[in-house]
């Protein structure tokens, strides 16, 4: 079997990894010329991480970031903790520059092959035919299509609708682990309510920095690209009474960054031939349970897990097909719930959502976290005896 990718960011390195592992040529192809990763965070929860230890790339990203092990919700005004919850080894925050690094390292070592500054202008889903900008076709027998949101090759060979502003505006920054607000565990994982927006901020485990966004409704979003430098005045205009320490941390960040925050509904089929979405191509959302990394993780392992374990290709496609579209479809409309509850601003309201956070939190996270994509798949492949 040949296999090409398109895209190399998580889902696509993590695929590429693991179908090079099983002995697959897989040709991974990025239109920029290097592999690169805006400098940002992400969270990496057990049912991402588990599978991670199973491609024995555990240890290896670990080692570049951070366990945080505990989370809080506070109050956006005094910082007081509205719950709290261990976390253990299996939740894991770091720099995204970092996970992409080592994901890129650990395919290069398992024989993939990286064709970077080579972009894909079209493919053929019936032959699995790629075409490029200044090389001559290709032709795979599978073709993963990983290039993001904004993806081409999704919008021309499957259901076409568009990516959607969702009216949230995130503010993006780094800063020195100095600049954290001065109180107990302001080192671990905190989220911030406030009217109408909501704060996280956490170690990266990279140079002692610290990641934090800060989310706002707004229904404007003129700019052309998705992430613009923003001004420090407009962002101190957007969170005008939060707690000032909050402030202050985000201020000593060198820049912020704005982005807009869109979402795309997932096609009826995840596959087209010999195509097949993963990652944010198939099911972009929005951020607010800490997802969007952990499900292109599972994509690409749920994939080659089937390429290893059944051989009929068509097969293979269907049930993928049907595990992600069905867990990604929850999970999108589960994020989305997330912002409507992290963001009440109705003064009657907040007292209630906060009784809400206290009474179930845990619980929620503990649902989230603990989905295990092997178990679906044992159930899937027994099914099919």
């Amino acid at each position: 079997m040949r296999v090409g990718v398109v895209g190399a960011g998580i889902a696509g390195l993590t695929a590429g990894y693991a179908l090079s592992k099983q002995g697959i040529e897989v040709n991974l192809f990025e239109r920029s010329d290097s592999i690169t990763e805006f400098g940002a965070g992400i969270t990496l929860s057990k049912n991402a991480t588990i599978l991670l230890r199973d491609l024995e790339l555990f240890d290896s990203i670990a080692g570049s970031g951070f366990h945080p092990r505990k989370s809080f919700i506070r109050d956006y005004k005094n910082c007081s903790v509205l719950n709290s919850m261990e976390l253990d080894d299996n939740f894991l925050t770091l720099d995204r520059r970092d996970l992409v690094e080592q994901l890129d390292l650990r395919f290069k070592e398992a024989q993939g092959n990286i064709h970077t500054n080579k972009e894909v202008t079209s493919i053929s889903p019936s032959t699995g035919t790629l075409s490029f900008a200044n090389h001559p076709d290709e032709t795979y027998d599978l073709v993963l299509v990983c290039d993001g949101i904004r993806s081409s090759l999704r919008d021309s060979n499957f259901e076409g609708q568009e990516p959607r502003f969702t009216n949230y505006i995130a503010w993006r920054g780094m800063t020195q682990i100095t600049q954290l607000p001065r109180f107990e565990d302001s080192d671990k994982v905190n989220v911030y309510y406030g009217p109408g927006s909501h704060w996280v901020h956490y170690p990266t485990g990279r140079d002692e920095m610290v990641n934090f966004v800060a989310v706002e409704n707004n229904p404007r979003w003129s700019e052309e690209s998705w992430k613009v430098e923003g001004f420090k005045t407009d962002f101190l205009e957007s969170f005008e009474g939060w707690n000032d320490d909050l402030i202050s941390m985000a201020m000593s960040s060198d820049r912020l960054y704005k982005w807009g925050i869109f979402e795309r509904p997932l096609p009826k089929t995840l596959y087209n031939g010999r195509a097949i979405l993963l990652g944010d191509a198939a099911h972009p959302m929005v951020p607010f349970l800490g997802q969007g990394g952990c499900l292109a993780i599972e994509d690409a392992y749920c994939l080659s897990s089937l390429i290893n374990q059944v051989a009929d290709l068509e097969e293979v496609l269907s049930i993928f097909d049907e595990m992600r579209n069905n867990r990604s479809r929850w999970i999108q409309k589960r994020s989305r719930l997330q912002g409507s509850f992290n963001h009440i601003s109705n003064p009657l309201l907040i007292p209630i959502r906060n009784i809400f956070a206290k009474i179930f939190m845990k619980k929620s996270v503990q649902n989230l976290h603990s989905y295990n994509l092997n178990a679906e798949l044992s159930l899937k492949l027994q099914a099919r005896l």
